[in-house]
């Protein structure tokens, strides 16, 4: 490699080191049983309609997608309406797909991005990837995203904004009243990102919703998935929504053919199956709340978030340790050191017997903790 010319940007960019499955878990413990709740993924599953879909369309497979995008954009313009047309939409290989599209088209020449320093870590790496400066912002004193901030530390140079709701590790939501205020600091040159991927599992009622700023013509893009209710995570669907304008831009960054055909006829397929999006929706809502309460009387403090997932912070001698003890007890989560929350776990919502198995586990990690062990002998 001594003699080759590399890109001093991608050198700075950490190696992505996946979690281990439950397959790896089982296999290098020993254990029987292994549930996995660090991946925010569907507990229920892709919809049957969707996988029906794909067998389908997989005897196609030797095809290039043909109109099938087109098709996509068509169907959700129908399903999201309000006057919103196909030229609004850009699909992508994910939602991730999408946010790249949007970095390189927008950080050129050493512009920077502005985000919270507790948000998904994607956004730092994209902006370093394609040669920007990234401006972190400090969380506030509840771990939200401090808006009054952000708006602060844009400037000249500022190429987009990152917000994400609801947020990627902490589950909180940004209101309507905060954004509307918000944008209205904010200069005119710079483009908001909206990333929204778990927006279909908010219930509070006064969270923002991005798509009504696109249909009002402002410089804002929303991103969402079909990875989390949909449950396609393996299939690699998501799509941004923009001024027509913008899209039209964004189309520059996106390679040939770069979503499968079968993968968008599942995607659309899991649109059209309300019954099994109405039953995702209601296990998470459900059981979101039976984790909190069940993670907060033994002893955690927990974030009420509005995705499928839940944080704890301060956990019983960091983030990192507690996880490996929740993984001897056949229970992956999530670590937190990644999103800037070294003493924090992410824990993704199961069903109800997944659920009441990881409360078992954490009981027994939490009174495993020496600190927990010191109290009670005192008692």
């Amino acid at each position: 490699m001594k003699d080759l010319r590399l890109s001093p940007q991608l050198l700075k960019i950490p190696l992505y080191v996946a979690g281990k499955s439950s397959e790896e878990v089982r296999e290098d413990l020993e254990l029987e049983e292994v549930i996995k709740l660090a991946s925010n993924e569907n507990p229920l599953g892709p919809s049957p309609k969707a996988v029906a879909a794909l067998q389908q369309a997989l005897a196609q497979a030797h095809r290039y997608p043909g109109i099938s995008e087109r098709e996509l954009r068509r169907q959700l313009a129908a399903h999201h309406g309000h006057g919103l047309t196909p030229g609004h939409f850009i699909i992508g290989n994910g939602g991730t797909d999408v946010l790249r599209m949007i970095a390189q088209a927008f950080v050129f020449d050493g512009g920077d991005t502005v985000m919270g320093q507790v948000t998904f870590p994607l956004y730092r790496l994209l902006t370093t990837m394609f040669g920007g400066d990234s401006v972190e912002v400090e969380a506030g004193a509840d771990l939200a995203l401090d808006l009054p901030a952000m708006a602060r530390a844009a400037g000249e140079d500022t190429r987009i904004l990152w917000l994400c709701s609801p947020n990627n590790p902490t589950g909180l939501v940004l209101s309507r009243a905060e954004v509307d205020s918000f944008l209205g600091r904010l200069p005119g040159h710079l483009v908001v990102v909206f990333d929204e991927s778990y927006r279909d599992y908010v219930t509070q009622p006064d969270a923002v919703d991005s798509l009504g700023y696109v249909l009002e013509g402002r410089p804002v893009i929303a991103v969402r998935s079909f990875s989390k209710l949909a449950g396609l995570a393996n299939l690699r669907v998501g799509y941004g929504v923009a001024r027509p304008d913008i899209i039209e831009y964004l189309q520059h960054t996106v390679l040939p053919f770069n979503t499968g055909g079968p993968a968008i006829r599942a995607a659309m397929a899991g649109l059209e199956d309300r019954a099994h999006r109405q039953a995702s929706l209601a296990l998470v809502t459900r059981e979101r709340d039976f984790l909190l309460a069940g993670m907060t009387e033994l002893g955690l403090s927990c974030l009420p978030g509005q995705a499928n997932f839940l944080l704890a912070y301060d956990v019983p001698g960091g983030g990192q340790a507690f996880s490996e003890r929740l993984l001897q007890r056949g229970i992956i989560v999530r670590p937190m050191g990644g999103f800037g929350l070294p003493g924090a776990i992410r824990v993704s919502v199961g069903t109800r017997p997944d659920n009441e198995r990881f409360l078992a586990a954490l009981a027994e990690a939490m009174s495993a903790v020496p600190e927990r062990q010191a109290q009670q002998g005192k008692r």
